[in-house]
């Protein structure tokens, strides 16, 4: 079974294609990246494709024999087409390092507020 995404990234391509030599953002992983010309003149395609390989061995590491590298290739993605197109990866104080799917996958559990903080607050 191959996994597939895709982003489109306005930029020409080979600009797009010399970009991802020089940060390698599939670093370790078995994913290969495509380049394509986007239709009409819009820019670069780049299509990501990860042989996950049988159904069974799939399901098997998902399970317990480790994680699912989908979701990660997929934020690299995203944040290599932020990169090359705006200079910078936005991020919010809330989470300096931008929405990783990893954090989503662990949420932290809720704390109660200390005492200081309660009097911050007014509670």
């Amino acid at each position: 079974m191959t996994s597939r995404a895709a982003v489109t990234v306005n930029r020409p391509r080979e600009d797009v294609e010399r970009q991802w030599r020089s940060s390698d953002p599939l670093q370790g992983s078995d994913a290969k990246a495509i380049f394509k010309d986007a239709p009409g003149d819009r820019g670069t395609e780049i299509h990501l494709e990860l042989d996950a390989g049988s159904k069974i061995g799939g399901v098997l590491q998902k399970v317990g024999l480790g994680s699912d590298p989908w979701p990660k290739l997929k934020d690299e993605l995203r944040r290599f087409k932020q990169k090359v197109e705006t200079g910078v990866i936005p991020s919010s104080d809330g989470a300096p390092e931008g929405q990783r799917s990893k954090r989503l996958l662990k949420p932290r559990p809720a704390q109660p507020l200390s005492a200081t903080e309660r009097q911050e607050v007014g509670v």
